[in-house]
């Protein structure tokens, strides 16, 4: 099949049959990727409402649709884009795609929309905001400094984040998350579920289905561990150290921090806030 192109530099709208996968890497603005309510559409349709500095690059081959400027390529693209004379290039852009496409997308500091989308998908930012809305399948997501949100995904999540929060929510089978000061919040509605969490300072809390048995392995250097608010562990000088089996167990969480404290729950309303091993609420913003 011929690859179709399209050089964008200002408002327009492209319309392209039979998408299977979508490539996104762009410097700054705004980029959201929603899922069609049709399930059997497999059509795309790129709206670009801006574009500020180079132009918006889209190409179209044998169902991979690109959308990106062609620098934002790797590494050695982040770091030009970072300290080079289009750090300020910006694209504002709105794709609706078919719900089963398998998506990538990449930034530097644009604000990052997937919604709806029921294949795997990976999401890569230095600064820019990630929110996942109702996603299924395997997501991967990779944040430097911004916050990440996930909400009502179905299926195993990866969350690496340097300073920016992570909360996610929603039917979670198996979940990874390292940060070094973010908070984490992680709201698990699946039955059963494994959970890994490894920060520095950032506190964890976690919510678990009432009714389901847990089973936890906590590792920290100072912070503290509280399940369903009775504090845990071998608070020893230097060292807290926490493991607790439950032969009914379905959920199993392990955690290590340095200074981070741990708050596990069951079955708290979402709307009631969460008192954390810390006294503060990180299940706020869920």
């Amino acid at each position: 099949m011929a690859t179709e192109s399209w050089v964008v530099i200002g408002p327009q709208i492209i319309e392209v049959a039979d998408v299977r996968s979508l490539r996104v890497q762009v410097n700054g603005g705004r980029v959201d990727v929603v899922a069609h309510e049709d399930p059997a559409l497999t059509t795309a349709r790129l709206e670009v409402h801006r574009v500020d500095g180079l132009p918006l690059e889209v190409t179209y081959a044998d169902g991979a649709l690109w959308a990106g400027v062609r620098s934002v390529t790797g590494i050695d693209g982040f770091l030009d884009r970072l300290r080079g004379p289009h750090q300020h290039d910006r694209v504002d852009v709105h794709l609706a795609v078919p719900r089963w496409v398998a998506a990538s997308l990449t930034s530097v500091h644009a604000d990052l929309l997937l919604a709806g989308l029921q294949q795997d998908a990976t999401v890569s930012t230095v600064g820019g905001a990630v929110v996942a809305d109702g996603t299924r399948g395997a997501l991967s997501v990779k944040s430097v400094s911004s916050d990440v949100v996930v909400r009502d995904h179905t299926g195993d999540l990866s969350v690496g984040t340097v300073s920016g929060s992570a909360t996610a929510s929603g039917p979670l089978s198996r979940v990874s998350v390292t940060t070094v000061s973010g908070e984490v919040t992680v709201d698990c509605r699946a039955p059963s579920s494994v959970l890994h969490v490894r920060t520095v300072s950032g506190d964890v809390a976690v919510r678990l289905p009432s009714g389901h048995g847990v089973g936890i392995e906590a590792r920290s250097v100072s912070g503290r561990v509280v399940v369903d608010g009775v504090e845990h562990g071998d608070r020893r000088p230097g060292r807290t150290s926490v493991d607790l089996r439950d032969d009914r167990a379905t959920c199993f969480v392990t955690s290590q921090t340095v200074s981070g404290h741990l708050t596990v729950l069951h079955g708290a309303p979402l709307d009631e806030p969460v008192a954390d091993a810390g006294g503060t609420d990180p299940g706020a913003g869920i």
